[in-house]
Parts: structure tokens; C-alpha cells; sequence
């Protein structure tokens, strides 16, 4: 546990730096989580497609099955973070993240983070898709995130979700292998 913190005071800083470092909009590889890390990765995600429905228990979470359900949520929370910072609305970030550590980097870019449009769900693609992992209350969502028209830019990663009343950001990590079990095992803030 005090790696995964230390690992995020770390990335934090990163964070930081990155977003307040001057470079050309074409050339950008935004890590939209971090909002304005660069990420380059070399491993080759394979886009699984299987047909199923979402499995619902009496609780009310449900095990994500299909990689369209998995973009369409997916979509929803990336809208959701993003509108929230542009209109800098602190409930509308609480609606798509788990854990406070994600809402403070969120609530960070509120006035800083420059967008050329008004976020939209149809301006948020996604492409690789591959689910990792997918249990009642925790998924993991291998991706290649774009994010065009209000902020172009890409960004290949591991999506962590947890269920609280409804799918939420938990963690991203950028690489395929990183250490992210761990947060599927952790306590939500």
C-alpha cells in the first residue's frame, strides 16, 4: 500500500510538471487522466469481442461482459470528468471517481486546463479494448483512449473502476503489466 501511495505522490508531481510544460498540440500523447502526461507504450493490446449481457445481481452491481459495454461506461465517466472540469463542478467529478485521490486531480486542473470545445461523449473513442478483469465490483479495462475536438489527444492505459452506486474511476496505470490488482483489492476512500 505505501508503494501505491508513494507511486501516486510521485506521478502527482509528474502530473504537475507535465501539465505546466509547453509542447505542440500535434505531437501531444495526453494521458487524460494525469491531464497532461505523456505515455508511450509498446505493448499490443488485442481487442476482444464477446456477446453476452450484463450479469446483475440482487446488490445491484453488475460484472461488465462485453467490450461495447465496457467503452460505453467507459465514455460515460470520461464525459463525466471532463464536463465536470470544464465547468468546474466538484459533484460532477464525485459522480465518476472513487477515490479522493482521483477527485483531487481533477479538482487541480479546475481554471488551468485548457480546452479548445465543450466536452461530449461523441468526441471520446476508444480503440484495443480489452477487458483484463471484470468482477462484481471491481473492473479493468485495457485502452487506447482519443479525445478529440476539446483537447485532442490520445492515451493508452489501464482503467480501474470500482462499483460504488455505479462504475466509477478508481485508478489508471499506463502500463498492461503495471501492479493494478492491488487496487481492485483496496478499500474505496
Amino acid at each position: 500500500m505505501r508503494r501505491v501511495i508513494a507511486a501516486l505522490i510521485v506521478a502527482s508531481l509528474a502530473v504537475g510538471v507535465l501539465v505546466l510544460w509547453p509542447r505542440p498540440v500535434a505531437e501531444e500523447n495526453v494521458d487524460p487522466e494525469a491531464l497532461g502526461s505523456t505515455t508511450t507504450t509498446s505493448a499490443v493490446a488485442i481487442t476482444t469481442t464477446t456477446t453476452g449481457t450484463t450479469s446483475t445481481t440482487d446488490e445491484g452491481s453488475h460484472v461488465v461482459e462485453t467490450v461495447e459495454e465496457a467503452e460505453e461506461i467507459l465514455r460515460e465517466l470520461w464525459f463525466g470528468w471532463f464536463e465536470g472540469i470544464y465547468n468546474q463542478d466538484e459533484d460532477r467529478i464525485r459522480e465518476v471517481v472513487a477515490s479522493l485521490h482521483q477527485l483531487d486531480l481533477a479538482l487541480q486542473q479546475f481554471g488551468s486546463m485548457e480546452f479548445a470545445a465543450e466536452p461530449t461523449p461523441s468526441a471520446i473513442s476508444f480503440e484495443q479494448t480489452e477487458i483484463l478483469l471484470a468482477t462484481e465490483d471491481c473492473t479493468a479495462i485495457w485502452t487506447e483512449s482519443t479525445f478529440k475536438d476539446f483537447i485532442d489527444g490520445t492515451s493508452t492505459d489501464v482503467h480501474i473502476l470500482r462499483w460504488e452506486a455505479g462504475w466509477r474511476f478508481f485508478s489508471l496505470w499506463a502500463y498492461r503489466d503495471d501492479l493494478w490488482e492491488a487496487d481492485c483489492e483496496s478499500q474505496l476512500d
